[in-house]
């Protein structure tokens, strides 16, 4: 098998399933997360990945790896196929043989992540995709929102100034005013 570049929706489908496995299982925690899935970098990553690398390719490998797995893990939160709970766990402490008694915060399947994990395969990575494209898209939205502004604000005051409703002054004393209000807000956040 080659090395599979990007991480694709088919690769995160995999990881979610994994980790909703293991959230069912009530093995996962946040801590966990990291150690699991070894035996899945084949499966993810398209190569074997070794337990210590050594040239750059191979510690590149290992760090896609772990991005991918922290990604499948955010994305599984965010989706509410997973979640974060705090319960009562036995800590085992060595020497003395008594066990310390301690709060454990592991991650279990939410009812949407057993349902989600029923559905077909192509209904999953359906799902997924349609997520990880509205992600996106918000993000380059965000991105762009200060293009969108001005442009909209530039068709506005060209109709405006067209119908000869309002004077060239109006336009500009309303277009500084909106860049100040909008430069005070960046400032505040």
């Amino acid at each position: 098998m080659t090395l599979k570049h990007k991480f694709t929706v088919r690769g995160k489908k995999f990881l979610i399933n994994r980790l909703i496995d293991a959230a069912e299982s009530g093995k996962l925690t946040k801590s966990t997360v990291h150690q699991m899935f070894k035996e899945d970098q084949l499966e993810v990553m398209g190569v074997e990945i070794l337990e210590n690398p050594v040239t750059h390719k191979e510690q590149e490998v290992q760090q896609a790896f772990g991005q991918r797995r922290s990604i499948a893990f955010e994305l599984a939160k965010t989706l509410k196929l997973i979640r974060s709970e705090t319960v009562p766990g036995i800590f085992p402490m060595n020497g003395n043989g008594q066990d310390q008694h301690i709060w454990v915060n592991r991650c279990v399947a939410t009812r949407l992540g057993r349902i989600y994990r029923r559905l077909p395969s192509s209904l999953q990575v359906s799902a997924l995709w349609l997520v990880t494209f509205a992600i996106q898209f918000t993000a380059t939205l965000t991105k762009f929102k200060w293009l969108t502004g001005v442009i909209s604000f530039v068709v506005l005051a060209a109709k405006v100034w067209h119908s000869g409703a309002i004077d060239k002054a109006w336009i500009g004393i309303s277009a500084a005013s909106g860049i100040a209000v909008v430069w005070l807000l960046s400032l505040w956040r």
